[in-house]
Protein backbone atom coordinates (compact mmCIF):
# COMPACT_ATOMS: atom_id res chain seq x y z
CA UNK A 1 0.00 0.00 0.00
CA UNK A 2 1.60 3.71 -0.77
CA UNK A 3 3.15 4.59 2.03
CA UNK A 4 -0.10 2.88 4.45
CA UNK A 5 -1.63 6.27 1.89
CA UNK A 6 -0.08 8.98 2.20
CA UNK A 7 0.87 8.44 6.24
CA UNK A 8 -2.42 8.06 7.18
CA UNK A 9 -0.94 5.56 9.19
CA UNK A 10 1.09 8.49 11.12
CA UNK A 11 -2.06 10.23 12.14
CA UNK A 12 -3.59 9.72 15.29
CA UNK A 13 -6.17 8.30 16.12
CA UNK A 14 -7.48 11.08 18.12
CA UNK A 15 -6.97 13.52 14.81
CA UNK A 16 -8.47 11.08 12.91
CA UNK A 17 -11.70 10.92 14.61
CA UNK A 18 -11.70 14.70 15.04
CA UNK A 19 -11.25 15.25 10.95
CA UNK A 20 -13.66 12.81 9.87
CA UNK A 21 -16.12 11.50 12.95
CA UNK A 22 -17.92 9.48 10.45
CA UNK A 23 -15.30 6.90 10.13
CA UNK A 24 -15.33 6.27 14.22
CA UNK A 25 -17.89 3.52 13.04
CA UNK A 26 -14.33 1.79 11.79
CA UNK A 27 -12.79 2.42 14.96
CA UNK A 28 -15.68 0.79 16.95
CA UNK A 29 -16.23 -1.89 14.87
CA UNK A 30 -12.59 -3.30 15.21
CA UNK A 31 -12.15 -1.70 18.79
CA UNK A 32 -9.47 0.65 18.36
CA UNK A 33 -9.66 3.12 21.12
CA UNK A 34 -10.37 6.32 19.42
CA UNK A 35 -11.00 8.65 22.92
CA UNK A 36 -8.41 7.69 25.66
CA UNK A 37 -5.90 6.31 23.53
CA UNK A 38 -6.72 8.94 21.18
CA UNK A 39 -2.90 10.31 21.06
CA UNK A 40 -1.98 7.05 19.77
CA UNK A 41 -1.06 6.89 15.61
CA UNK A 42 -3.60 4.60 13.52
CA UNK A 43 -0.45 2.54 13.37
CA UNK A 44 0.48 2.05 17.15
CA UNK A 45 -3.08 1.67 17.72
CA UNK A 46 -3.48 -1.25 15.11
CA UNK A 47 -0.58 -3.13 16.83
CA UNK A 48 -1.74 -2.49 20.25
CA UNK A 49 -5.38 -3.95 19.26
CA UNK A 50 -3.10 -7.08 16.80
CA UNK A 51 -4.88 -5.80 14.00
CA UNK A 52 -3.63 -5.06 9.84
CA UNK A 53 -3.11 -1.64 9.68
CA UNK A 54 -4.06 -2.03 6.29
CA UNK A 55 -7.53 -3.55 6.67
CA UNK A 56 -7.98 -0.27 8.81
CA UNK A 57 -6.97 2.15 6.32
CA UNK A 58 -8.62 0.32 3.35
CA UNK A 59 -11.96 0.65 5.37
CA UNK A 60 -11.33 4.48 6.29
CA UNK A 61 -10.75 5.31 3.05
CA UNK A 62 -13.95 3.66 1.94
CA UNK A 63 -15.86 5.60 4.85
CA UNK A 64 -16.67 7.88 2.61
CA UNK A 65 -19.55 6.84 0.48
CA UNK A 66 -22.86 7.29 1.41
CA UNK A 67 -22.79 4.13 3.75
CA UNK A 68 -21.25 5.94 6.87
CA UNK A 69 -24.89 7.36 7.99
CA UNK A 70 -24.13 10.64 9.10
CA UNK A 71 -25.72 10.70 13.35
CA UNK A 72 -26.20 13.18 15.93
CA UNK A 73 -22.91 12.63 17.41
CA UNK A 74 -20.76 11.98 14.37
CA UNK A 75 -22.53 15.94 13.37
CA UNK A 76 -21.73 17.40 16.67
CA UNK A 77 -18.06 15.93 17.11
CA UNK A 78 -17.49 17.93 13.63
CA UNK A 79 -19.00 20.66 14.97
CA UNK A 80 -16.39 20.53 17.88
CA UNK A 81 -13.79 21.74 15.86
CA UNK A 82 -15.68 25.15 15.46
CA UNK A 83 -16.50 25.99 18.13
CA UNK A 84 -14.53 28.33 21.01
CA UNK A 85 -13.55 26.97 24.48
CA UNK A 86 -16.28 28.13 26.80
CA UNK A 87 -19.07 26.55 24.33
CA UNK A 88 -17.48 22.96 24.44
CA UNK A 89 -17.15 23.37 27.93
CA UNK A 90 -20.72 23.90 28.14
CA UNK A 91 -21.64 21.40 25.57
CA UNK A 92 -19.96 19.20 27.42
CA UNK A 93 -20.80 19.57 30.62
CA UNK A 94 -24.71 20.27 29.61
CA UNK A 95 -24.87 16.99 27.39
CA UNK A 96 -22.51 14.79 28.81
CA UNK A 97 -22.25 15.35 32.34
CA UNK A 98 -25.88 15.69 32.35
CA UNK A 99 -25.98 12.50 30.92
CA UNK A 100 -24.23 10.37 33.03
CA UNK A 101 -26.08 11.96 36.25
CA UNK A 102 -29.05 11.08 34.92
CA UNK A 103 -27.98 7.62 33.74
CA UNK A 104 -25.44 6.12 35.40
CA UNK A 105 -27.80 6.15 39.13
CA UNK A 106 -30.68 4.19 36.77
CA UNK A 107 -28.27 1.66 35.89
CA UNK A 108 -26.39 1.33 38.71
CA UNK A 109 -30.04 0.43 40.12
CA UNK A 110 -31.12 -2.56 36.93
CA UNK A 111 -27.23 -3.67 37.39
CA UNK A 112 -27.55 -4.82 40.71
CA UNK A 113 -31.30 -6.09 40.15
CA UNK A 114 -29.90 -8.26 37.31
CA UNK A 115 -26.72 -9.11 38.99
CA UNK A 116 -28.81 -10.48 42.18
CA UNK A 117 -31.46 -12.58 40.17
CA UNK A 118 -29.15 -14.02 37.28
CA UNK A 119 -26.03 -13.82 38.83
CA UNK A 120 -25.81 -17.68 39.53
CA UNK A 121 -26.52 -18.67 36.06
CA UNK A 122 -24.43 -15.74 34.56
CA UNK A 123 -21.59 -14.92 36.86
CA UNK A 124 -20.53 -12.54 34.33
CA UNK A 125 -22.78 -9.87 35.61
CA UNK A 126 -21.21 -10.25 39.23
CA UNK A 127 -17.86 -9.04 37.59
CA UNK A 128 -19.62 -6.53 35.58
CA UNK A 129 -21.47 -4.62 38.20
CA UNK A 130 -18.10 -4.58 40.78
CA UNK A 131 -16.40 -2.70 37.56
CA UNK A 132 -19.86 -0.35 36.76
CA UNK A 133 -19.64 0.15 40.54
CA UNK A 134 -15.94 1.40 40.59
CA UNK A 135 -16.17 3.20 37.40
CA UNK A 136 -19.69 4.87 38.22
CA UNK A 137 -17.89 5.96 41.55
CA UNK A 138 -14.92 7.53 39.88
CA UNK A 139 -17.47 9.95 37.27
CA UNK A 140 -19.30 11.34 39.57
CA UNK A 141 -16.46 12.43 41.61
CA UNK A 142 -14.29 13.61 38.11
CA UNK A 143 -17.08 15.65 37.13
CA UNK A 144 -18.02 17.35 40.37
CA UNK A 145 -13.93 18.23 39.65
CA UNK A 146 -13.88 19.34 36.23
CA UNK A 147 -16.87 21.49 36.62
CA UNK A 148 -15.70 22.96 40.22
CA UNK A 149 -12.34 23.24 39.45
CA UNK A 150 -10.82 22.31 35.98
CA UNK A 151 -13.68 23.73 33.42
CA UNK A 152 -13.63 27.07 35.95
CA UNK A 153 -9.72 27.42 35.80
CA UNK A 154 -9.20 26.64 32.07
CA UNK A 155 -12.29 29.98 31.36
CA UNK A 156 -10.96 32.29 33.38
CA UNK A 157 -7.31 31.74 33.11
CA UNK A 158 -7.08 32.06 28.67
CA UNK A 159 -3.44 32.17 29.05
CA UNK A 160 -2.36 30.03 31.65
CA UNK A 161 0.29 27.92 30.34
CA UNK A 162 -1.33 24.48 29.46
CA UNK A 163 1.35 24.26 26.11
CA UNK A 164 3.07 21.63 27.98
CA UNK A 165 0.21 18.89 28.45
CA UNK A 166 2.88 16.31 30.13
CA UNK A 167 3.51 18.72 32.93
CA UNK A 168 0.15 20.16 33.97
CA UNK A 169 -0.93 18.37 36.88
CA UNK A 170 -4.71 19.30 36.48
CA UNK A 171 -5.27 17.99 32.90
CA UNK A 172 -3.27 14.74 33.73
CA UNK A 173 -4.89 14.17 36.47
CA UNK A 174 -8.46 13.93 34.20
CA UNK A 175 -6.25 12.34 31.73
CA UNK A 176 -5.41 9.88 33.81
CA UNK A 177 -9.02 9.39 35.05
CA UNK A 178 -10.23 8.87 31.38
CA UNK A 179 -7.43 6.10 30.86
CA UNK A 180 -9.22 4.57 34.13
CA UNK A 181 -12.45 4.74 32.78
CA UNK A 182 -11.59 3.32 29.72
CA UNK A 183 -9.86 0.07 30.86
CA UNK A 184 -13.28 -0.71 32.91
CA UNK A 185 -15.46 0.12 29.57
CA UNK A 186 -13.49 -2.43 27.93
CA UNK A 187 -13.25 -4.92 30.67
CA UNK A 188 -16.82 -4.65 30.81
CA UNK A 189 -17.27 -4.78 26.74
CA UNK A 190 -15.68 -7.86 27.14
CA UNK A 191 -17.03 -9.93 29.50
CA UNK A 192 -20.84 -8.97 28.63
CA UNK A 193 -19.60 -10.07 25.11
CA UNK A 194 -20.24 -6.93 23.41
CA UNK A 195 -23.14 -6.33 25.59
CA UNK A 196 -24.77 -9.69 23.70
CA UNK A 197 -28.12 -10.46 25.28
CA UNK A 198 -28.36 -14.34 26.67
CA UNK A 199 -31.42 -16.28 25.03
CA UNK A 200 -32.81 -16.72 29.04
CA UNK A 201 -32.97 -12.77 29.46
CA UNK A 202 -35.54 -10.72 31.27
CA UNK A 203 -36.74 -7.66 30.05
CA UNK A 204 -34.70 -6.17 32.93
CA UNK A 205 -31.58 -7.77 31.57
CA UNK A 206 -32.13 -6.52 28.10
CA UNK A 207 -32.50 -3.08 29.66
CA UNK A 208 -29.65 -2.58 31.60
CA UNK A 209 -27.38 -3.92 28.55
CA UNK A 210 -28.92 -1.16 26.21
CA UNK A 211 -28.31 1.30 29.13
CA UNK A 212 -24.94 0.22 29.68
CA UNK A 213 -23.84 0.08 25.47
CA UNK A 214 -25.86 3.47 25.61
CA UNK A 215 -23.66 4.73 28.58
CA UNK A 216 -20.00 3.31 26.77
CA UNK A 217 -21.01 5.07 23.10
CA UNK A 218 -21.62 8.13 25.40
CA UNK A 219 -18.45 8.45 27.50
CA UNK A 220 -16.72 7.15 24.38
CA UNK A 221 -17.79 10.90 22.68
CA UNK A 222 -17.43 12.54 26.18
CA UNK A 223 -13.85 11.66 26.49
CA UNK A 224 -13.09 12.10 22.86
CA UNK A 225 -14.56 15.45 22.91
CA UNK A 226 -11.99 16.08 26.00
CA UNK A 227 -8.66 14.80 25.26
CA UNK A 228 -8.69 15.23 21.61
CA UNK A 229 -10.65 18.74 21.23
CA UNK A 230 -10.87 20.48 24.31
CA UNK A 231 -6.98 20.33 25.26
CA UNK A 232 -5.92 20.65 21.79
CA UNK A 233 -7.43 23.88 21.62
CA UNK A 234 -6.20 24.72 24.95
CA UNK A 235 -2.65 24.53 23.46
CA UNK A 236 -3.53 25.95 20.66
CA UNK A 237 -5.06 28.92 22.18
CA UNK A 238 -1.91 29.31 23.91
CA UNK A 239 0.50 28.87 21.18
CA UNK A 240 -1.14 31.67 18.92
CA UNK A 241 -1.09 34.08 22.43
CA UNK A 242 2.49 33.70 22.39
CA UNK A 243 3.23 34.08 18.68
CA UNK A 244 0.94 37.02 18.91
Amino acid sequence: MEKAVNGLNLKSVGEIASQNPEKIKVFKKYGIDFCCGGSKTLKEACETAGIDENVIIAELNNGDDKTMSHNENTFLIQKAKDWDIDFLIDYIVNIHHTFLRVHLPEAKEYMEKVAGVHGKSHPELIKIKELFTKMASTLMLHLDKEEKELFPHIKNLKNIPYENMKENKEIQDIIYEHEYVGYILKEMDSLSSHYLVPADACASYKHVYELLKELMDDIMVHIHLENNVLFKKIGETFQNSVSV
